[in-house]
């Protein structure tokens, strides 16, 4: 049975690809590291034994079959400079915070069926990893950085798919070394503070993903051609995108242990 939900929507053309595998399922592993001994094996239950960062692509895998091309727009929200979510008009396509709010009230109801909440928490899984990229709270004058150019360490792709995995690959870790990294670093005052709170602030997370677009604009547009970008790029946005992932994870983990305490 797929996932029955009243908000099914029509699909629209533009693509999203937030954070690579990589990505998502660095957000997914330190969220299953944070989750309560409980609350760890409720999760495994639903999920049939898989581990959340084995899961943590599946949204990305599916959107592209026609039976779930509506769920394209729910992976990220467009928000010019300037505006704010609650002001700007919204899609009747949906967006990734109407997406997120909408799995965890499918995931609070305890009627939902097994296959509708085992869709609903690899969703959520998802999209919080998705609405940590802040080029997934893009400017609709570039979709999110899809329409600029660059090029980063002599390869030429776009600043959005930069963001999704090319800063994290430069790093020759997988996901598991990443993961430990990161968590290293709260000794260094890049983790965020602990998330107490029952739902998600999805205020405080465009706030924070609009002010990290003037950073990871930083540089002089190069004409009609490519940008080019150098080591020094991802030096003055490393810790923009471990911050980011770092509260993805931790989140997450927030919202699950809320769910399921």
């Amino acid at each position: 049975m797929k996932l029955l939900l009243s908000f099914l929507l029509l699909a629209t053309g533009i693509q999203a690809w937030a954070w690579g595998p990589d990505g998502h399922m660095i957000v997914a592993q330190i969220a299953e590291n944070q989750l309560t001994p409980t609350v760890k094996t409720k999760v495994q239950k639903i999920l049939a034994g898989q581990s959340m960062a084995s899961v943590s692509t599946w949204a990305d895998s599916i959107k592209g079959q026609a039976e779930w091309a509506m769920t394209k727009p729910w992976h990220f929200v467009d928000v010019p400079d300037g505006a704010s979510y609650e002001n700007i008009p919204h899609s009747e396509d949906g967006d990734v915070i109407v997406a997120i709010t909408n799995m965890i009230s499918v995931l609070k109801k305890s009627s939902s069926a097994t296959q509708d909440q085992q869709n609903a928490l690899k969703f959520l899984i998802h999209f919080v990893g998705d609405i940590h990229q802040p080029l997934h709270v893009g400017r609709p004058s570039d979709r999110g950085g899809n329409d600029v150019k660059v090029v980063f360490e002599g390869r030429s792709q776009n600043l959005h798919a930069l963001w999704d995995t090319g800063l994290i690959s430069i790093s020759h870790m997988d996901y598991i070394q990443y993961t430990q990294y990161l968590e290293s670093l709260r000794a260094w005052g890049l983790a965020p503070a602990p998330y107490d709170i029952k739902e998600i602030p999805f205020s405080a997370i465009i706030t924070e993903n609009m002010g990290a677009r003037d950073q990871i604009y930083s540089f002089k547009p190069s004409g009609a051609g490519p940008v080019v970008l150098d080591r020094q790029y991802l030096t003055r946005n490393q810790a923009v995108l471990n911050s980011h992932l770092l509260k993805g994870g931790k989140r997450l983990a927030a919202i699950l242990n809320q769910i399921y305490q």
